[in-house]
């Protein structure tokens, strides 16, 4: 390419990039509800507390039968406790989105 045409391209702000200074962008998706919310968290921030933040921003309740789990289906349910740090770094997950799913099952008389 030439410069002329390097100077039109659209410059990326970094907004969706993950970076120390401003933490990762997640998105959860309420699959009940079919909502869904995106924001950013801190790096120190744990995925308890940016599921909490979820339902929030969703403006739902918890139900006792929720689960977490990522968009390919991973269950998350394990590392509620751990930073988004040590999730990314310890490769629990690489995946940025998340489902707040309930129980499965068929239709109930």
């Amino acid at each position: 390419m030439n410069d002329a045409v390097l100077e039109k391209k659209p410059h990326h702000d970094g907004s969706d990039h993950d970076d120390d200074k401003h933490g990762p962008k997640l998105t959860f998706e309420h699959v009940a509800s079919v909502q869904e919310v995106k924001f950013r968290v801190s790096w120190n921030e744990t995925l308890q507390a940016a599921w909490d933040t979820a339902y929030e921003k969703l403006g739902e309740d918890r139900r006792a039968d929720d689960r977490l789990q990522t968009d390919d289906g991973v269950d998350m349910m394990p590392f509620l406790g751990k930073t988004m740090r040590q999730l990314f770094d310890d490769k629990h997950t690489k995946s940025r989105k998340f489902q707040i799913v309930g129980p499965t099952g068929g239709a109930q008389p």
